[in-house]
């Protein structure tokens, strides 16, 4: 009589046709926070700053200072567009900071006195900001982080200062969507996209997939967004309305 050999499941499957490797896990990224701009001489890099990590952007060189001045604006415009209006100038000397901002005045002042909605808040950090050494150093730096929130602060309270006129207009309230179905409609349809969508953290927990997919659309249509931190006076402003603003 031949006898059955007995299953082995363990041996089945760790057996190297069954066994699969284990997925890398993915690092999450977060949401945008600033842009960094590292300034030394005729050489710029690009940073892009999000609530939970860093991602390098494009190197500039340039003799003429004009253009290699513009090409820093262009690096900008991207994140400018959708919504990310914080901008760190790190470089170890005044002169070139300033240099840079009196360009920005000269040929670029919409971004320091335009429309409310499309101005940056230019914040100077007296750091190197050239490699990924530098900017990991500066980035756990306690003071970066004081400039970081120092920045974005600034930069939200002209958007606030938008709402909270509409708010207190008639007609201006009437330009002011606060919930998720409403918001959703106007995006995804296809008539006159919104201006701007202020979003919290805690309302991203509640509602995270329809959201994530929102900010997704939103910024594909170029719509300006912004996520908006725990423990702020923005963000309990904006919980007042459900954790969702969006202007039209």
């Amino acid at each position: 009589m031949i006898r059955e050999r007995p299953y082995d499941a363990l041996k089945h499957i760790n057996h190297p046709s069954v066994l699969k490797p284990m997925p890398r896990r993915r690092r999450r990224r977060g949401y945008p926070v600033a842009m960094l701009i590292g300034l030394e001489g005729d050489q710029a890099a690009t940073w892009d700053i999000y609530s939970e990590s860093v991602k390098s952007g494009v190197r500039i060189q340039g003799e003429d200072g004009y253009n290699f001045y513009e090409s820093i604006v262009d690096a900008l415009r991207p994140g400018i567009k959708e919504g990310v209006k914080s901008i760190l100038i790190a470089a170890s000397h005044e002169k070139g900071y300033s240099a840079f901002m009196d360009h920005i005045r000269k040929h670029q002042s919409w971004l320091l006195g335009g429309w409310s909605l499309n101005t940056a808040t230019f914040t100077h950090i007296k750091e190197p900001a050239m490699s990924a050494r530098q900017v990991r150093e500066l980035v756990g730096n306690s003071g970066f982080r004081e400039k970081l929130a120092e920045a974005s602060q600034g930069d939200i309270q002209q958007v606030m200062g938008v709402l909270e006129k509409r708010l207190n207009d008639p007609e201006g309230i009437e330009t002011v969507l606060f919930t998720l179905g409403e918001v959703e409609e106007v995006v995804y349809g296809s008539g006159e996209s919104p201006e701007y969508i202020l979003v919290t953290e805690l309302h991203m927990s509640r509602n995270r997939g329809r959201t994530t997919r929102l900010l997704q659309v939103a910024a594909n249509k170029g719509i300006k967004t912004r996520i908006i931190g725990p423990d702020t006076p923005t963000g309990a402003r904006v919980e007042q309305f459900g954790g969702l603003a969006c202007l039209l």
